[in-house]
């Protein structure tokens, strides 16, 4: 994602403070704020919901060990013919929606495109901007990835957990939308102040 045009034409606007540029990323976005914020370091402030490291791991968990084996091994031919033979409409439905944003309609060249989608240390270091980071209990997608990109983080840095008990688990908090606006809103006035 690269959001250095946005900020230049934002910087164009009377209406816009070019001091108090904040990006947020929501679920897999959670991956592409961050990656841009570690090139564009005229953000004031960054939030990422959740914290990803790694978008193919979410991808992957899904697959039996050979449908892996066939990406590891490079088989493309296989491991297409196989996605193909799903006759399950609503996978193939999410399949096809999920690969739409990568240009493809092969299977294998939509897992092997978000296997190369991972920040490591170097690039999450590079983040300037102060970070929030939320981490909701049982993230479904990418377990364990905020708090591995926050420990990475070296900027100012917060961490938003979000618990069962206070009906903020799961991905993106979806049964505690206010709770979870008013940490991110209660960190953004603080860092873009």
């Amino acid at each position: 994602m690269r959001v250095t045009p946005v900020v230049d034409y934002l910087l164009t606007r009377d209406d816009v403070d070019g001091d108090r540029i904040a990006l947020q990323g929501i679920s897999q976005a959670g991956y592409w704020a961050p990656r841009a914020a570690a090139f564009e370091h005229r953000l004031a402030a960054l939030v990422a919901d959740p914290g990803v490291v790694r978008v193919a791991s979410s991808w992957e968990t899904h697959l039996p060990p050979e449908m892996v084996q066939l990406l590891d091994d490079g088989n493309r031919s296989d491991f297409d013919a196989v996605m193909a033979m799903d006759d399950d409409q609503g996978r193939q439905a999410m399949l096809a929606w999920r690969m739409a944003p990568y240009g493809t309609e092969s299977p294998f060249d939509c897992f092997i495109a978000a296997r190369k989608m991972t920040l490591d240390d170097e690039a999450i270091a590079s983040i300037e901007c102060p970070t929030l980071v939320l981490d909701p209990d049982n993230e479904q997608f990418w377990p364990g990835q905020s708090q591995q990109f926050f420990d990475a983080l070296i900027c100012d840095k917060q961490i938003a957990r979000f618990t069962t008990e206070e009906g903020g688990d799961w991905h993106c908090e979806p049964a505690a939308q206010s709770l979870r606006d008013e940490r991110v809103f209660d960190f953004l006035e603080d860092a873009i102040r």
